[in-house]
């Protein structure tokens, strides 16, 4: 996010300090329509990459998942958060109107899965070809394939995080007019909406790390947003957005086993 801190708005001005101490960095992910990708290529939708001998990602009553994004690190740009290689993807159930996510246990890789593969072979004679095709009556966000770019990118604290009111202010704890005038302020120039890796996420409803605190330790991962622009698309449910967790012992570990998956809308 680019954003002139020296301009903020009055409202916000007195916070100037807190604000900037929320910093992260992030990359974000830009999305190009693409009708040919490579299997081991970064993406949005499409084939994923699976090594011949693998099974096709199915949850725990046998329907195949569809998959979400896939993140060949080796395409990222110079970072000290995510591994240098590998793949990582991230699995849905389109059979499913709540495409996977279970209110009762988000980490729960039963509709959803997250694989990773340490090692990957550029290889199309050694790469599964046939995928399983998504039926009429699907009920996936996405649509179609997206080619990836990352750019690195620094993100501050979005107003729907749980945090925000000890690390920032509580934008309720004020006047009314005050308070209106903060949060319509604040919304307009600082949002962690888009698609993108670390940083700050973005809700259209609320964090679910706010009611656990076993998993307010957990960072962003990954994030994709609605997006109905120049070809793409992606809608999860009414406008909203899909986000995975991760705590970061883990990543570090590369042990995605205990990724938290949620998505919300409006």
């Amino acid at each position: 996010m680019s954003i002139d801190l020296n301009e903020l708005p009055a409202c916000l001005q007195p916070y100037k300090e807190q604000i900037v101490a929320t910093q992260k960095d992030s990359i974000e992910i830009n999305l190009s329509a693409a009708d040919q990708l490579s299997l081991w290529q970064s993406k949005v939708g499409g084939h994923p990459y699976l090594p011949i001998g693998q099974q096709y990602p199915q949850s725990l009553e046998g329907e195949n998942l569809q998959l979400l994004a896939q993140i060949n690190f080796a395409e990222l740009p110079e970072n000290d958060q995510y591994p240098k290689s590998g793949i990582l993807q991230f699995f849905i159930n389109p059979n499913d109107d709540l495409y996977g996510l279970d209110f009762d246990d988000q980490q729960k890789q039963d509709g959803f899965r997250v694989i990773f593969y340490d090692t990957v072979q550029q290889d199309d004679s050694a790469l599964v070809q046939d995928f399983p095709v998504l039926g009429d009556d699907a009920y996936s966000p996405v649509s179609g394939q997206s080619a990836v770019k990352f750019e690195k990118a620094v993100s501050y604290i979005d107003l729907n995080n749980f945090d925000f009111a000890s690390k920032v202010t509580d934008p309720y704890d004020k006047e009314d007019d005050e308070s209106e005038a903060f949060v319509d302020e604040y919304s307009e120039v600082i949002s962690a909406n888009g698609h993108r890796l670390g940083g700050y996420p973005f809700f259209t409803q609320s964090d679910p790390r706010e009611y656990n605190e076993d998993i307010q330790d957990y960072v962003l991962l990954l994030q994709i947003d609605t997006d109905d622009t120049d070809g793409i698309e992606i809608m999860w449910g009414d406008s909203g957005v899909g986000n995975f967790f991760i705590h970061p012992d883990d990543l570090k570990k590369r042990d995605f086993s205990k990724v938290l998956y949620n998505w919300d809308c409006y």
